[in-house]
């Protein structure tokens, strides 16, 4: 999002603060421009959406109150308003910093990290939630895009009920950590009554391909985060059942998501840098029995 044409302070106004301090601009939101806001009685975080995305924030907060009933550690909503057309919502600053900094700063610390990112969305997938609004009837099949008729087909035939609260954006730059604990999961756009396999093979699809180029010893490390979050999150749950529909689910709605984002100013990405992923849900749809063309 364009950053530069927004006034923080403005936008403050209209949630009704007016004694910020500093409002210092945060990177790692793609679809909202996020502040560092500091006040007088301590500190938090401004994120403006889009302009007419008033259904995509209330559903959002929405979601949010329901992981926080759940136990999960959220931002807290302490003001919600609309500014030119962009609805804005001032929330409580999280303590301590991303898994994925965590794990840069302590590499040797791998796989506690990991386990203790596997144990919070497994923790996230006990709070069930109920079709209802804000909440579209299956809605988790067609994020994205609509869904080819046999995937879906094949996902509804094995889907389990009742469905749980998704993140559908899990990963190491969306949890906070104070080293011992998750202190918040961050970003809830994407939260979605659905089955928790969708969840998990989404949480894989994005840590193995819509990341930056890493130099061999930090993909050697991506693997063991990996392997760690896998065994933390199975760690007394149990087997989840069949996965290759969800993989094949998972690449297919992020292969169209990035898609969309080609030719965005500052987005460098190209549609070839997207192959690697076109093949692997390939690959899963043959697994999964859902015929698919081969590319080259």
């Amino acid at each position: 999002m364009e950053r530069e044409s927004l006034d923080p302070f403005a936008i403050l106004a209209v949630l009704g603060v007016t004694d910020a301090t500093a409002a210092t601009p945060v990177s790692g939101g793609q679809d909202t421009a996020i502040w560092r806001v500091d006040r007088p009685g301590g500190r938090y975080a401004l994120r403006v959406f889009a302009p007419g995305e008033e259904r995509k924030c209330a559903r959002e907060v929405a979601t949010m109150r329901a992981a926080a009933a759940g136990g999960i550690p959220i931002p807290m909503v302490h003001a919600d308003g609309s500014w030119h057309g962009r609805p804005a919502l001032l929330l409580s600053w999280c303590p301590g910093r991303t898994l994925f900094a965590a794990l840069q700063a302590h590499p040797l610390r791998v796989w506690p990290l990991g386990v203790m990112c596997g144990q919070m969305q497994a923790r996230l997938h006990t709070i069930p939630l109920r079709e209802a609004p804000p909440y579209a009837p299956d809605q988790w099949l067609n994020w994205g895009g609509t869904l080819d008729a046999r995937l879906r087909e094949r996902l509804l035939a094995v889907a389990r009920r009742p469905l749980v609260l998704c993140h559908f954006d899990y990963h190491p730059l969306n949890v906070m950590t104070d080293g011992e604990r998750v202190t918040a999961v961050l970003d809830w756009p994407n939260g979605l009554p659905g089955d928790p396999r969708a969840d998990l093979a989404r949480t894989i699809v994005l840590m193995q391909f819509v990341r930056p180029s890493l130099r061999p010893h930090e993909e050697a490390l991506v693997r063991c985060f990996l392997r760690a979050w896998w065994h933390g999150y199975h760690r007394g749950r149990g087997s989840l059942g069949e996965m290759a529909p969800f993989y094949a689910w998972a690449g297919d709605v992020t292969v169209r998501d990035q898609e969309q984002k080609i030719g965005q100013p500052g987005i460098a990405l190209q549609s070839a840098d997207l192959d690697p992923l076109r093949r692997w849900t390939d690959q899963w749809k043959r697994r999964a029995g859902i015929s698919s063309t081969v590319r080259e």
